[in-house]
């Protein structure tokens, strides 16, 4: 398959087949992922800033006399994996950090079985 102007991506049996050559490894297990169609969806959350996810600051003196106004967006994408839940356990803060996401402790499976989960990690030990 092609997309117009953009590179070949390969598929095997029908799947997206994505290479990479830092897959993890631990005490020579290797860990790669297989995913399914739509397998991590994105969500947006409110902003809570004073005054709301929109900031405006007027430069009277820039644009050659006209004047310029800057506007600043802030918005909140939060990644999701369909058939799991955050449960939150350990943040200390409004939103998890990096190491508070990677902790087993705070995570739950929602789906009523593993074959329902939108992807897999297949660990080998041979690369």
């Amino acid at each position: 398959m092609r997309i117009t102007g953009g590179p070949l991506i390969p598929y095997y049996m029908g799947l997206r087949a994505v290479v990479d050559d830092d897959i993890p490894v631990a005490g020579g297990v290797y860990t790669a992922f297989m995913f399914k169609d739509k397998a991590i969806l994105w969500n947006e959350l409110p902003v809570n800033t004073e005054g709301g996810p929109l900031e405006f600051d007027r430069k009277p003196r820039q644009g050659h006399g006209g004047g310029v106004t800057e506007m600043v967006g802030r918005r909140h994408f939060v990644p999701h994996v369909p058939g799991t839940r955050f449960l939150d356990a350990s943040s200390a803060g409004e939103f998890a950090t990096d190491a508070e996401l990677a902790l087993a402790a705070n995570w739950d499976r929602t789906a009523s079985s593993v074959k329902h989960m939108t992807f897999i990690a297949l660990k080998t030990t041979e690369a």
